[in-house]
C-alpha cells in the first residue's frame, strides 16, 4: 500500500498556496524539511518541521494574548521570559524555551493535543534517535511521514485565534479598566458562557491579578471571581486554597508588590465560604485563632458585643473544624453557648450551626468535653447556663440512633445537673 505523503513536504505541491496562514519563515522551514525528506535525511526534516511548528505556536499565542499564555505555564520549569519589547518574533521569544511555548499553547487549546504529542515525540527524536546521537531507534521515513501528518492535519491547517471572540477579550477590560456595576454584570454574562477550558484559564489569570493586588485589576476581581468560582471545579478550586496553605509554609514565596498576597487570598477564600478548602493543618491554625477570639471576648467583663462580634468572625470560617483543632474550638463555642449567671449574648443563634452539622462521633466528642473540659464547666454550676447546657444535650437526643450513645448522653445530662 502506497504511503500517503504529507502536502507539506510534497514536491508537487505550492506550499505557500496550500498553506495560505504560513508565513515567509515558516514557509522556508517547511520547504528545508522537503528538501531533506526527498533526500532521506528523514530525522533532519523533522527539525525543519519542528521550527516551523514552534514558529507557528509562537503567532498563534502573540495574537490569542501573552498574558494569558504567561499565566499558564508560570509554575512550568525552564525559561519562559518573554520580551514584549522585541522587535521581531525572534527576539521576543529568545528567553522562552520552546517546550514552554508548547506547554502554554497546549493548555489554552491553540494546539491539538495531538499536535502537542506529535511535537513532544520530535523532542524526543532530536535527544534520543537524531543522527547526533548513536541510537538504535533511528528515525525512518514512516516516522516522519506519520507526525507530518499530524501537525498539518492539526497545528498548520488550523486557523489563527480571534481575540475578539475569545477569553483574551475578556482580560483587557479587567486588567486596565474600571468598570460600573452594569459592566460588570455583562463580563459576569461574558464569563457564564465559557467552555470548561476557557473556565480553568480564567481562574488562574484571575489568581495572579488578585495576588498581584493591583489596580483596578483587584477591584474588578473580587467582583467577577464568584462567578468564576461557580463554574469551576473541585481541583480547580483547591488551587487557590493551595496557594493560601503556600504562603503560610513559605512566606518568601509571596512576591507582590505589597508582600499582601496571602491576605487577599484569605479574603476571598473566605467570601467565596472556601475555608474548608484549606489543608488540615493551616485552617487548624485559622480556627485556633478565632477560638482564641472568643476566649478572650468571654473572659471579657460586660463583654457580650465582643462575644458576637468573634462569634461573627467565626461564623465566615464555616464550620469545618479541624479533627486536631476540634477540643480547642468547641470548648469556647460550648462556653460562649451556654453564657454565665447573667444570662447569654444573642451569639448562640449563630453557634447553632456548629452543633447542627455534627456527627454521632463528633456529638460524642462534645458530651465528653461537657463531662471532662474545665473550661466548659467552669460556669455550669450557675442555673441559667446549666440549664441552656442541659438543653443543648437534649437537642442531641434525635441525631442519635445507638442505644448505646443515647445512654452516653443521658449520663452526660446528669453528671452536669449535678455540677
Amino acid at each position: 500500500m502506497e504511503t500517503l505523503l504529507p502536502q507539506i513536504i510534497n514536491s508537487e505541491i505550492d506550499v505557500r498556496k496550500e498553506f495560505p496562514l504560513l508565513v515567509d519563515r515558516e514557509i522556508e522551514y517547511i520547504n528545508e524539511a522537503k528538501g531533506l525528506f526527498s533526500s532521506g535525511f528523514y530525522s533532519y526534516s523533522l527539525l525543519a518541521i519542528w521550527n516551523a511548528a514552534v514558529n507557528n505556536l509562537k503567532r498563534k499565542v502573540e495574537a490569542y494574548g501573552v498574558e494569558l499564555w504567561a499565566s499558564v505555564v508560570k509554575d512550568e520549569a525552564g525559561r519562559k521570559k518573554y520580551d514584549k519589547d522585541g522587535e521581531t518574533i525572534a527576539e521576543r521569544w529568545s528567553n522562552v524555551d520552546d517546550l514552554v511555548i508548547i506547554a502554554g499553547a497546549t493548555r489554552l487549546g491553540l494546539l491539538n493535543p495531538k499536535a502537542g504529542k506529535s511535537l513532544e515525540m520530535i523532542n524526543w527524536m532530536r535527544n534520543h534517535a537524531s543522527p547526533a546521537h548513536d541510537s538504535d531507534n533511528r528515525v525512518e521515513f514512516e516516522d516522519a511521514v506519520g507526525l507530518m501528518l499530524l501537525l498539518q492535519k492539526n497545528l498548520f491547517n488550523q486557523p489563527f485565534p480571534d481575540p475578539g471572540h475569545s477569553i483574551s477579550s475578556l482580560f483587557d477590560p479587567i486588567k486596565n479598566q474600571t468598570h460600573t456595576a452594569d459592566q460588570i454584570d455583562i463580563l459576569k454574562d461574558q464569563i457564564k458562557s465559557f467552555r470548561p477550558q476557557d473556565i480553568r484559564i480564567s481562574f488562574g489569570f484571575f489568581t495572579d491579578l488578585l495576588t498581584k493586588g493591583e489596580e483596578p485589576s483587584l477591584t474588578n476581581v473580587i467582583e467577577l471571581f464568584p462567578t468564576v468560582w461557580e463554574f469551576a471545579n473541585e481541583d480547580l478550586r483547591k488551587t487557590l486554597a493551595l496557594k493560601y496553605h503556600t504562603y503560610i509554609l513559605d512566606p518568601n514565596s509571596d512576591d507582590s508588590h505589597d508582600n499582601g498576597a496571602k491576605t487577599r487570598v484569605f479574603e476571598m477564600l473566605v467570601r467565596l465560604d472556601a475555608v474548608h478548602y484549606i489543608p488540615d493543618g493551616t485552617r487548624a491554625r485559622i480556627f485556633r485563632r478565632a477560638a482564641q477570639e472568643l476566649a478572650k471576648a468571654k473572659d471579657t467583663s460586660y463583654g457580650w458585643s465582643d462575644e458576637e462580634t468573634a462569634t461573627k468572625t467565626l461564623e465566615q470560617l464555616g464550620t469545618s473544624v479541624p479533627a486536631v483543632a476540634f477540643i480547642e474550638v468547641y470548648q469556647e463555642i460550648i462556653s460562649i453557648y451556654c453564657g454565665n449567671y447573667w444570662g447569654r449574648s444573642k451569639s448562640h443563634i449563630i453557634l447553632d450551626k456548629y452543633f447542627d452539622c455534627l456527627n454521632t462521633d463528633q456529638l460524642r466528642l462534645v458530651m465528653k468535653i461537657f463531662r471532662e473540659n474545665e473550661r466548659v464547666q467552669s460556669e455550669l454550676f450557675s442555673t441559667r447556663p446549666k440549664n441552656f447546657a442541659i438543653a443543648l444535650l437534649k437537642s442531641f437526643l434525635p441525631k442519635l440512633t445507638l442505644e448505646a450513645h443515647k445512654k452516653e448522653l443521658k449520663e452526660t445530662i446528669g453528671f452536669v445537673k449535678e455540677l
